[in-house]
């Protein structure tokens, strides 16, 4: 019966029935277990936190996180196009945005989860809830807008044309550039890498 397992696990890639279980078992085979599962322990409690209070999934948080890097590395590259020093505040700024933002989500979360819901016709309505994912779609949109600016201005046209067109659809409404016309996009702080 071993010799037959073993050939099945061969098959697999596998040398034998050891190969197999120190592959899919390593962290039985790690040297000190404790350490193994301390940080198994603190990883899965802190991502259990971070979901649980931010009412958003790992998977959104991975992609935000991805959006945060692009945005600021994109931004360094235009500030080092226009010949200007990467200058440590600006990292600080964005740590800080990326706090207020990760501030305000937790806090509407936290108002979500604690509101009872209200009966509208035949649909359960949690106003919070509702608030919760708008501000969750503006923060995203607002710092894809920034990221498209920066790879417009990086020599990405296509990028820069995507700005351009989100602005002035959209820019009536949410005034992404702070003004109430997204015409002049391209004028708009360009010295700086948000």
């Amino acid at each position: 019966m071993n010799k037959f397992f073993n050939y099945i696990l061969q098959g697999f890639g596998y040398v034998n029935a050891q190969d197999f279980m120190t592959t899919v078992f390593k962290c039985f085979y790690f040297g000190d277990l404790k350490i193994f599962l301390t940080v198994a322990f603190t990883f899965g409690t802190l991502r259990e936190f971070i979901i649980d209070s931010s009412g958003l999934d790992l998977v959104f948080w991975l992609a935000f996180s991805f959006l945060i890097v692009a945005e600021w590395q994109t931004g360094i590259n235009v500030d080092i196009k226009k010949g200007n020093k990467f200058r440590s505040r600006k990292f600080g700024r964005m740590i800080l945005k990326i706090g207020v933002y990760i501030g305000i989500l937790v806090l509407i979360n936290s108002f979500a989860k604690s509101t009872k819901t209200i009966i509208f016709g035949d649909f359960e309505v949690n106003p919070f809830g509702w608030v919760f994912y708008v501000v969750v779609v503006a923060i995203t949109f607002q710092m894809l807008i920034s990221w498209f600016e920066n790879l417009g201005n990086l020599g990405y046209k296509e990028a820069g044309g995507l700005a351009g067109i989100i602005l002035r659809r959209y820019n009536k409404w949410f005034e992404f550039d702070g003004q109430k016309d997204g015409d002049n996009f391209n004028n708009q702080r360009n010295d700086s890498p948000e």
